[in-house]
């Protein structure tokens, strides 16, 4: 933690900063939208819905399709100090390791060629191309086969 202190017009503020661990709040938030979530309040209600967006100063949300106490809402907005938690009722449908181990079988590529980052579940290929539950990153012709198997490897999840 790192103190900074000013005089500001003859009062003296200080500023207290860190540095955020790479899994902060607005990163897990970002991998939630447009997941199925379910947010408790502080009051002990429950909303269940999409997340469509947030803003990551107030944290406040926005579900869409949104359920509570047998009533069904197109739209809910709930403010951050409202929230004691939000829980994911989904997973993500793409799994980096099972699908390193994919295209390291479809493309024959040696296993340094291919890294996973289990931060953001994703892969890279040959630190040009990178594959994640939003899809592929890259050009060329192997990023046309990877996106084709990742296409394929995406229906068979979904339909599972």
């Amino acid at each position: 933690m790192k103190y900074v202190a000013e005089k500001v017009k003859d009062l003296k503020v200080i500023y207290m900063s860190y540095t955020p661990s790479p899994r902060n709040i607005v990163a897990e938030l970002n991998k939630l939208v447009n997941k199925r979530i379910s947010i408790r309040l502080v009051d002990g209600k429950t909303y269940t819905g999409i997340l469509l967006g947030y803003d990551p100063n107030t944290l406040h949300v926005v579900l869409g399709e949104a359920e509570s106490e047998g009533s069904k809402f197109h739209r809910v907005i709930i403010t951050g100090h409202r929230i004691s938690e939000i829980m994911v009722l989904e997973g993500p449908a793409f799994d980096a390791e099972e699908f390193a181990s994919i295209l390291q079988k479809e493309l024959n590529l040696p296993p340094a060629a291919i890294r996973v980052i289990p931060e953001i579940n994703a892969v890279v290929v040959l630190d040009k191309i990178t594959i994640s539950e939003s899809g592929v990153q890259g050009s060329g012709g192997l990023a046309q086969k990877i996106f084709d198997i990742f296409n394929e490897y995406m229906r068979k999840k979904r339909q599972s």
